[in-house]
């Protein structure tokens, strides 16, 4: 095959692989888990695979989703202001337009029960799995990851 042919078509590959790369990365993200909140179900150093595009279908209750604090909340998580963090939360009502979240671990999650239900547009994503389970867990605290974290 004539060299230039192979460049092309190398080229067309880079450029393909590249442009499936970037439509995941828009369509999934990686969520680290920081806290106690969903334990058992998830544990402190988690990582998970959240669907952020195509997700409503999937809001159901039950379904763990990965939401913003609402305005106003302001969680600690260690030295990290949650205000600018994900929550990881399970869906427990659905009201019009609303999404009631709770953690897993009520001693250990500040979640609807002190601030109500969220607006809808607060929610990212949906959890699809655990991609990597975490060695310990850590003693309190809550489950936000920073918004920046995508794998």
């Amino acid at each position: 095959m004539d060299r230039s042919i192979l460049l092309i078509t190398a080229g067309s590959f880079v450029a393909l692989a590249v442009a499936v790369l970037l439509a995941a990365r828009a369509l999934l993200q990686v969520v680290g888990v920081n806290g106690d909140s969903m334990t058992p179900t998830y544990r402190e150093g988690d990582q998970l695979l959240v669907l952020r595009r195509g997700f409503r279908r999937r809001l159901r209750v039950g379904a763990v989703v990965v939401c913003l604090p609402p305005p106003g909340i302001r969680i600690k998580a260690g030295d990290v202001d949650a205000a600018t963090q994900l929550m990881v939360k399970r869906v427990a009502a659905l009201p019009a337009g609303q999404v009631y979240v709770l953690g897993d671990a009520p001693r250990h999650s500040l979640d609807s029960r002190a601030f109500g239900a969220l607006p809808a547009e607060l929610v990212r994503g949906v959890v699809i799995r655990r991609l990597r389970a975490a060695l310990g867990s850590s003693r309190g605290g809550h489950d936000v990851a920073p918004r920046g974290q995508v794998g």
